[in-house]
């Protein structure tokens, strides 16, 4: 890798970061809607299979989302650790369709009961709680280093002109 200049990498992924979030804001919409649509119809099986289905796509597009805005060292490392606390969110949704798929298939029945979306309801509050928690410590955080950002910027102007 000698003589390869990596200088426009981090505008790169400041880039596929913001590219993400209008993803991952999708995937969170397609969670919300898979899990509540079922209610309004519960006796309706096409109705829970396909918002099932809805939500677990939801869910994975999230976590890729999240995944891909994660990677890089291009920022400081509680930024980059809340990042991956938001990848974690993303999981517990994941976890949650794999216990829809895994209690209807197990429950086996026609009728949406309670029993089946337990652990679905369960994941998915905990994966709510954690991108809640960690989308309001990223900002905070974002905003603190932009602040010091320009307080050294403008530190070193003064620096200059009193030289």
């Amino acid at each position: 890798m000698k003589g390869k200049d990596n200088s426009a990498r981090p505008a790169d992924r400041s880039r596929v970061r913001r590219a993400m979030e209008p993803l991952a804001t999708f995937g969170l919409i397609l969670v919300a809607a898979g899990l509540v649509a079922p209610f309004a119809s519960f006796d309706n099986t096409w109705v829970t299979v396909m918002f099932k289905w809805v939500f677990a796509v939801g869910a994975v597009t999230f976590t890729a989302a999240r995944i891909a805005g994660s990677l890089g060292r291009d920022e400081s490392f509680r930024v980059r650790r809340l990042r991956r606390m938001e990848t974690w969110a993303g999981i517990a949704f994941c976890i949650g369709a794999f216990f829809w798929f895994y209690n209807s298939a197990k429950i086996d029945s026609d009728v949406l009961t309670f029993r089946m979306l337990n652990e679905t309801i369960l994941f998915t509050l905990a994966g709510a709680l954690i991108q809640l928690v960690s989308s309001w410590l990223l900002s905070s955080a974002l905003r603190k280093e932009e602040k010091a950002r320009q307080e050294k910027a403008s530190g070193k102007g003064e620096d200059k002109g009193n030289d």
